[in-house]
């Protein structure tokens, strides 16, 4: 134990000795240990760099809450923001003045329909003279086209009774078809068929009549009127009484 005292104290001395030569001036005024050279970089300790870590960090903190940097000018950049401009300035015209505003509303009619295309060239030529310029349309149509009497489907005996009978009377308008329907006349105007039925009454028949329909051609003249001009129909049905005109949507 005696010796580990004595080791310790010689420790100490040896300590106190170096350390006094440490900080003891050299001749010019330098240390007899040698110092660092300034192109040296120190060794930090965790602390020191936890501190300069912080420092940064303020730095860039109150670089970030300064004013942004102004935008460098670019042509590309510059003709977005010109084009964006423009359209902003279009929508606002629209929205303040739409397309039409001014226009005068108008209000559409269909004449006819015309069974011949001359008379309606004629009308047509009569509203390019007044002004207007009507559109020619063409649509198919069933349109009747007479009257057709007949007995229905029977027994053929049946069918031969009759026609005999009609041959005792001398009337052989008649034609025996499919399923045996007697055909007993076509006709195109009602008066006609009034006096065959009242002929085949005599003989005791009860035929039907249906009207015969056929598909045809008919014309249209599809006319746009201001709202403050409505004369014209009235010169159009002066002139031409037989000539019908109905509202439509227009197109």
């Amino acid at each position: 134990m005696r010796h580990v005292i004595y080791l310790l104290v010689v420790m100490n001395l040896v300590y106190f000795s170096w350390n006094m030569l440490e900080n003891m001036p050299h001749k010019g005024g330098s240390s007899l240990v040698k110092r660092i050279p300034p192109n040296v970089r120190r060794l930090e300790t965790v602390e020191e760099q936890t501190a300069d870590k912080a420092s940064s960090s303020a730095a860039d903190t109150r670089a970030s809450r300064a004013d942004p940097p102004v935008a460098a000018s670019h042509p590309a950049i510059d003709k977005v923001r010109q084009e964006a401009a423009e359209i902003s300035q279009v929508e606002a015209k629209t929205a303040s003045e739409p397309p039409g505003a001014d226009a005068p509303s108008l209000n559409c009619h269909v004449l006819g329909p015309f069974l011949d295309d001359s008379v309606m060239k004629t009308v047509e030529n009569r509203l390019n003279q007044l002004g207007y310029k009507p559109r020619e349309r063409t649509s198919d149509t069933r349109v009747e086209s007479g009257y057709w009497i007949y007995l229905p489907s029977m027994e053929h005996k049946e069918v031969l009774r009759i026609t005999r009978m009609l041959e005792d009377n001398n009337d052989r308008d008649y034609l025996i078809l499919k399923s045996n329907v007697l055909s007993l006349g076509t006709y195109e105007s009602r008066t006609r068929v009034d006096v065959r039925l009242k002929m085949l009454h005599k003989y005791g028949l009860e035929p039907v009549v249906e009207p015969r329909f056929t598909t045809r051609t008919v014309y249209w003249l599809d006319l746009d009127i201001p709202d403050n001009d409505r004369d014209v129909l009235e010169t159009i049905r002066s002139e031409y009484p037989e000539i019908h005109a109905q509202e439509a949507a227009c197109a």
